[in-house]
């Protein structure tokens, strides 16, 4: 009997299965294209939230470093 993951309960289940004892979820593909496209909706989100957190860390860096030179400066 082969195994494989639920995507949404993440338990070992058998491949035979239609739908998830544990969770519910539907293994039928229409279902499984709904998920897929929620997969894609959630990486692109985070995607976007990985871009606004990398232009927030730059600025604060521009920021530490302005002050430490400004500082370096100041005290030779």
């Amino acid at each position: 009997m082969a195994l494989r993951s639920c995507p949404e309960c993440r338990k070992k289940i058998s491949e035979t299965v239609i739908i998830c004892p544990r969770c519910g979820f539907s293994f039928q593909e229409a279902n499984l294209e709904i998920y897929r496209q929620k997969l894609e909706q959630q990486r692109l989100h985070n995607q976007e939230i990985n871009r606004k957190s990398i232009k927030i860390h730059l600025f604060w860096l521009f920021i530490f470093s302005l002050v430490i030179g400004i500082a370096g400066w100041l005290t030779s």
